[in-house]
Formats: C-alpha cells, structure tokens, sequence
C-alpha cells in the first residue's frame, strides 16, 4: 500500500521520537554504562518496530475505518436501494403485468366463447320457436277468419235476390233462428235478416197454450238444435209488407227435422189474411237438418202494416225442432 509524503513525514517523526524516549531510558538504567550500548544498538530495531506500529496503525485508521464507512454504508445504499427498486420493482412490473394481461385474456376469451357460443343455441331455439308458433298461430287466425267470414256471407248476403238463403225466389226476406245454451235449455229468438220497406214492425215468440210454458231449445246430439215445436207450441211473427205494391210469390221455408223417431212431420201457417199447410209428411225426421219450403201466397196482402203470422207443426208427427224460419216475398 503506498503511504502519502504526510504519512510518511508523520512516521519519520513518530520513529525519532521512539529513539529519543529509548536514549532517554538508557541513561536512567541503574545497571550502568553498557545498556546505553545496548540501548543504543537496539534503537534501529526500535525505529523499525516503531515505524510498523505507525504503518499498522495508519492503514487501521485509514482501511478499517474509510473502507468501512465508504465500502459497507454506499454498497448497501447503492445495492439494497438499486437492487429493491430496479431489481424487485421492475421485474414485478415486466413479469406481473404480462401474466395479469395473460390471465385477463384466458379469462375473457372463454367468457366471449361461452357467451358466442350459448348465444348460437339460443338464436336457433328462438327461430325454431318461432318457426313452430307461427304456423300454429296463422292457421287459427286463417281459420277464425274463414269461420267469422262464412257465417256473414250465408246469413246477411246470401242470394242476389233479396237474401233469401232457403232456395225460394224473391226480392225482400225475413229470417230468424233459434239459440241455446244446451239440450233443454231455454230457447230465444235471433234475428238474421229484414229487407223489407218497412222494418218497424219485427217481432218474434214462442208460445203455447199450456200455462207457464218457457221454450225449449232441444235436439243438440243429432242436429244444431232448436226449437221443440211440438203439441201446442206456436211461433208468432210480427212484421210488415207496407211498401210492396204487389206481391207475386211468398215462400214460408223452415231449416230443421220431425222430432219423432218413427213419422216425417209437416207445418201449418195463419195470418188474417189466409191460411195455409206444408204437405203432409214434407218434413224428414232424419239429420242433417234441411230446408222445407212451402207457397205461401195466399196468406199475405202486399201494403200491409200490421201481419201477424203464427206458425204450427202439423202431421203426421205433430212434432218438429226449428232452428231457422225464412219468409221470402217476391213483390213485383
């Protein structure tokens, strides 16, 4: 280790001062003249030795203490602090950061997967769905709307000439049926159709001559269902041929059956104009129902405000179920 010119002047002076301390005690020796000698001859040992404790203790000073101070407190700032910030920091960062990019992508990419793929199913069972509802749906609407349209056109259209739906010829009709609620259930008159000049006058019953009779609508196995026309059972109509100036043909037609298993059946009319009768036995007792026409001419007078029209069942049976009357008027 090479000593500076202040270390080693430093050391000169320390090594004649050991040799001066050395004379000094070689002169007090009480032994006498041959220490000195002995003193003297040793002094460059002396200034040898002296001159090594002042290097050793030099160098401790300088290498022990320094070193210590410069070597041990930088490094450990400059290690630990470089070492914990760049080393531990940035590795967290550069290693941390990849793998949370990794795993944040592992984790969304099956999420979007699943999603995409759940999604495909559920497109294909909604248009499945929606494949099968539509038929089911269009085909009870095409339905209802055939059966809502077909009831209009057969009951308020029917024929060119006056609506008259029952077969007959004419210009002008009136036309009821008769409802229920099931077998034996109380019968009420509907009305279908009037296209006669005057419909002020337009009223329908059922009555008979029994006491506390109530209607009857029957018959809903074999047929629709109607009225039980039977023993004393009448129909009245009231309506009004004011307006027609003549009358060519009038037709009184009856839709239904005889309500007898073993004999066809027939109907009977009276107005206070005339009276009349189907045919005996015109009307089957078989199903589906039909209808039965019969001329009724005679009974009516054309300009006539105030008819009145009672209608009965006659033989053989006596008995029929009436689901709808037509009276069509051919008025020329």
């Amino acid at each position: 280790m090479l000593m500076r010119g202040s270390d080693r002047r430093a050391v000169r002076h320390v090594g004649l001062a050991a040799w001066a301390l050395v004379a000094l005690a070689s002169c007090a020796d009480p032994h006498g003249p041959e220490e000195p000698l002995d003193a003297k001859a040793d002094a460059p040992d002396a200034i040898e030795d002296s001159a090594e404790a002042a290097v050793d203790a030099t160098p401790d000073v300088t290498v022990d203490a320094s070193p210590d101070v410069t070597v041990d407190a930088a490094p450990d700032v400059t290690v630990d602090a470089v070492t914990d910030v760049t080393v531990d920091a940035t590795p967290d960062v550069a290693v941390d950061a990849p793998l949370d990019a990794r795993d944040a992508a592992i984790d969304a990419a099956p999420d979007v997967a699943v999603d995409v793929r759940d999604a495909a199913p559920d497109v294909a069972v909604d248009v499945r769905d929606a494949a099968a509802d539509a038929p089911v749906d269009v085909a009870p609407d095409v339905r209802d709307a055939a059966a809502d349209v077909a009831p209009d056109v057969v009951v308020d259209a029917g024929p060119p000439l006056g609506g008259c739906v029952s077969g007959a010829t004419g210009t002008h009709v009136a036309r009821f049926r008769w409802t229920g609620s099931g077998s034996r259930s109380r019968a009420t008159g509907s009305y279908e159709a009037n296209t006669l000049p005057d419909r002020a006058r337009w009223r329908v019953t059922a009555n008979s001559r029994s006491i506390g009779y109530t209607p009857v609508f029957d018959d809903v196995f074999l047929g629709v269902g109607g009225l039980d026309l039977s023993g004393t059972v009448f129909i009245d109509v009231e309506l009004s041929t004011a307006g027609l100036a003549r009358l060519s043909n009038v037709t009184i037609a009856v839709f239904g059956r005889s309500f007898n298993t073993t004999a066809s059946g027939s109907y009977a009319w009276q107005t206070f104009d005339g009276t009349g009768a189907a045919p005996s036995g015109l009307v089957a007792n078989s199903a589906p129902y039909q209808w039965y026409r019969a001329d009724a001419t005679r009974a009516f007078a054309p300009g006539n405000g105030s008819v009145l029209l009672r209608i009965t069942p006659g033989p053989p049976s006596g008995s029929l179920i009436v689901n709808r009357v037509e009276i069509c008027f051919d008025a020329r």
